[in-house]
């Protein structure tokens, strides 16, 4: 290789060396405040929104083991690695935009509307990237991702 080619392919060396390491990792998902975050809790809490999760994921994990021929053991195997901790960092993030006065207000509303309806009716709010986390969540239990091996 002539001494050219050599300083050439060194220079193209650094060039793709620097582009990596000058990539930054994305910033952390957004989370609300301490005291946003006690609301959102409440807001959880009032709507029922583990039990909603827990149906939910439930009969899609029922209806997948049914429709393919799952065993029991691997139903409840895969039925126990539900788990809300695993979820519900959505929907802090969801409400990571919203204001103390505007998280009160829709407690507020939501709780007013709890009292008056039956134990069917309770409102889950949800919004387009919730669902979708909550279906790619219901996909990855299906699929054993969160399946805890005990040795």
């Amino acid at each position: 290789m002539t001494f050219k080619r050599q300083i050439l392919l060194l220079l193209v060396i650094l060039s793709v060396y620097i582009k990596t390491n000058g990539q930054v990792a994305p910033p952390p998902m957004a989370m609300p405040t301490d005291s946003s975050t006690l609301l959102v809790d409440k807001i959880i809490e009032v709507t029922n929104h583990e039990k909603y999760f827990t149906d939910y994921c439930t009969k899609k994990v029922m209806t997948y083991a049914k429709e393919n021929g799952w065993t029991q053991d691997k139903t409840t195997e895969i039925l126990s690695s539900i788990k809300f901790k695993y979820y519900n960092s959505t929907i802090y993030n969801s409400y990571a935009f919203y204001t103390t006065t505007q998280l009160t207000k829709l407690l507020d509303a939501l709780t007013e509307l709890t009292k008056t309806s039956k134990s069917s009716q309770v409102f889950i709010l949800t919004n387009q990237m919730m669902q979708s986390n909550l279906d790619l969540f219901v996909k990855s239990v299906i699929e054993g991702k969160y399946v805890i091996k005990i040795k």
